[in-house]
């Protein structure tokens, strides 16, 4: 297969673009601070990138519904040029890498969703405020409670999306974007988590319903992804307005 690097974010841009609620991670991978921190490869519709994030850490962005399968074939390609890292790939990604001889740390399946009419999203209950990131400390301390359950860096607190319910003074639930691009209109809503002790209460939904209304206004397409396996968050956000649009495959690959 004939494989080149991409050099204008707009290239790919037009391709993503096709099916954008599919492809709000790429498009927001397309605009700064990433785009100059990574480097993207083609093949006719099959798009690959080893996307940089701040501090330095790198992942992989292998999803194109115009050429799932050529996407595939590209990864396997590509794979020297791959290093241990978090990969977000068409579904059968990880056995793309364990064919060529890799390792895997864990695999696991996933749901996109878009939200269609961002009207139908409940109001947000007054219970939600705002967070920036003077409140670094104690969303890492929230998160901390279950490690490794939801990702969060503090840089995205400086994006102005995150709101948070506080009970006794301390943070008891969080929500926020992963990514949010007003260059592209696309921001993809993430580390959704509320405290085990105050679980089954309602929260996740009432931060994810602050979070849109914080954003609704800034961006048109917003999504988020949810594992095949949470079904109860699934319902959560399916009856809050998401619609399901993809399938995809995490992996994380070992040294």
């Amino acid at each position: 297969m004939t494989v080149r690097v991409v050099d204008d974010p707009s290239e790919l841009a037009a391709l993503f673009e096709r099916d954008r609620h599919n492809h709000i991670y790429a498009l927001a991978d397309l605009d700064e601070p990433f785009w100059s921190a990574s480097t993207w490869w083609r093949s006719g519709d099959a798009a690959l990138g080893l996307v940089g994030l701040p501090g330095g850490r790198t992942i992989v962005y292998a999803v194109s519904s115009a050429d799932p399968d050529g996407t595939l074939a590209l990864a396997a390609e590509l794979n020297d040029d791959i290093p241990a890292t978090l990969i977000t790939g068409s579904t059968g990604i990880a056995s793309v890498f364990e064919h060529a001889g890799r390792a895997l740390v864990w695999q696991r399946s996933y749901h996109r969703f878009h939200l269609p009419d961002h009207d139908l999203v409940p109001e947000a209950t007054d219970r939600v405020v705002a967070l920036d990131p003077s409140d670094a400390d104690a969303a890492l301390a929230l998160y901390a409670t279950v490690p490794n359950a939801a990702f969060f860096s503090p840089s995205m607190l400086h994006d102005d999306t995150f709101v948070g319910i506080l009970e006794a003074g301390s943070l008891i639930a969080i929500a926020g974007t992963h990514v949010l691009s007003e260059k592209y209109d696309v921001a993809a809503i993430g580390a959704v988590f509320t405290h085990p002790d105050h679980r089954g209460r309602g929260w996740g939904a009432a931060v994810t319903a602050g979070v849109i209304h914080r954003i609704g206004d800034r961006v048109p397409t917003i999504g988020l992804n949810c594992t095949v396996a949470n079904a109860s968050a699934r319902h959560i956000y399916t009856t809050m307005g998401f619609v399901e649009s993809l399938a995809y495959d995490e992996c994380e690959l070992a040294i």
